[in-house]
């Protein structure tokens, strides 16, 4: 296997629109280790990046010697981000921790398993007794398991009672799941990965998904070496590999997305690029935003965003005239000025285009760690459990 240090996305397996994405199996064992000396492969899925790969673990005398990724899932399909390829290997190094470290007179010195969980639990329930639950809380990341979240969920708010859970994914998701509430009433992605599969237009908003999300990256290039390959719209102020592989790159002032949406909705109305039937059965408020996107002309956006109003124009008509459209939003959205505002704009393309429900038409607000929807969704970060804020 070519080293993939060097070679990032590795191999092309192009494919045509409504095609199943072919498989490729990517492995990396360790120094030495043959296929055939790998005692017992255990399945598992990636947690160093937010594309959730499946992959499976090779073991050789209970220690990991490798990884590949699982032909069979439809996330994947066998490939493996650069990370998860090779970030096993710190599993077996010497700086990592083993056993519990508890603190004796200002120093860390190792302790039993027992004897650190017993700490927890006296101090805990110290608290509780002094202060009530209010004064525990809890703080997680984006890279466990659902079943984690859902346990540490029932912990917190059913065995503790405490109101006081969030999570480091607030980083990225905060901005993903209010745009979702703001459109949809309710969290929850209205897309997903085989949509990639059937599109004919693909829309980044502040997403560099070559290196975030290097697997889809990877089914997105296959597309594009394949027949009939999807129209890509970026919208990036940087030049990324994404930006050099797009139809229309779109660079705008930092700070201007929500000028630069108001433009392409204001050229989508005014073209009649939208589902009339869609609206009206399955909208409100279109009258409102059409008044709002109405000051907003390609002139004017250029003068905001400082990109050229043909570009803008450019960008509306692909955007206008897909039959399958897919968009994606990450940080360059959520880490910048009135960033729901600009993600809710992204939501209202679709919305307005009728571009849900269908195959090759979603819409992914992205998440920046693999399982950070999932807090949300298991109520591990301060929402309600299930998706019912």
């Amino acid at each position: 296997m070519a080293d993939r240090i060097d070679d990032l996305w590795g191999g092309r397996t192009p494919y045509a629109p409504g095609e199943r994405w072919p498989a490729r199996v990517d492995q990396h064992l360790g120094h030495g280790i043959g296929h055939d000396e790998v005692q017992r492969w255990v399945r598992s899925a990636s947690v160093l990046h937010s594309n959730g790969d499946a992959l499976d673990i090779a073991v050789v005398d209970d220690r990991i010697v490798g990884v590949r990724g699982r032909a069979d899932d439809r996330v994947n399909r066998g490939r493996v981000d650069v990370k998860d390829l090779y970030g096993w290997q710190a599993s077996s190094s010497r700086d990592r921790l083993t056993r519990p470290l508890v603190r004796q007179h200002g120093r860390l010195v190792e302790a039993t398993w027992d004897d650190a969980m017993g700490r927890i639990v006296e101090w805990s329930r110290s608290l509780l007794d002094e202060h009530g639950p209010a004064a525990i809380g809890f703080y997680t990341s984006g890279q466990l398991f659902l079943e984690e979240y859902y346990t540490l969920g029932v912990i917190a708010h059913g065995a503790i009672g405490t109101d006081h859970v969030d999570g480091n994914t607030r980083l990225c998701t905060a901005t993903a799941a209010e745009a979702l509430k703001a459109s949809f009433a309710s969290d929850g992605q209205p897309g997903t990965y085989t949509d990639f599969d059937h599109a004919d237009t693909i829309a980044l908003f502040g997403h560099n998904i070559a290196e975030t999300q290097s697997v889809t990256w990877m089914r997105i290039l296959d597309r594009l070496a394949g027949p009939h390959p999807p129209a890509i719209v970026c919208v990036d102020p940087r030049t990324t590999p994404v930006a050099r592989h797009a139809t229309v790159h779109l660079a705008p002032l930092p700070g201007t997305n929500v000028a630069l949406m108001n433009g392409l909705l204001h050229e989508i109305i005014a073209n009649d690029w939208v589902d009339h039937d869609y609206i009206d059965a399955h909208t409100v408020g279109f009258d409102d935003l059409r008044r709002m996107v109405d000051d907003y002309p390609p002139e004017r956006v250029a003068e905001i965003c400082d990109v050229p109003a043909d570009d803008l124009r450019h960008a509306a008509r692909l955007l206008g005239s897909a039959e399958r459209l897919v968009s994606t939003v990450l940080q360059g959205f959520y880490q910048s000025h009135q960033a729901t505002a600009a993600a809710v704009q992204v939501n209202n393309i679709h919305l307005i285009r009728g571009m849900l429900g269908r195959p090759g038409c979603g819409l992914l607000q992205m998440n920046g760690q693999p399982t950070a929807e999932n807090t949300r969704e298991c109520g591990a970060d301060g929402d309600l459990a299930g998706f019912r804020n």
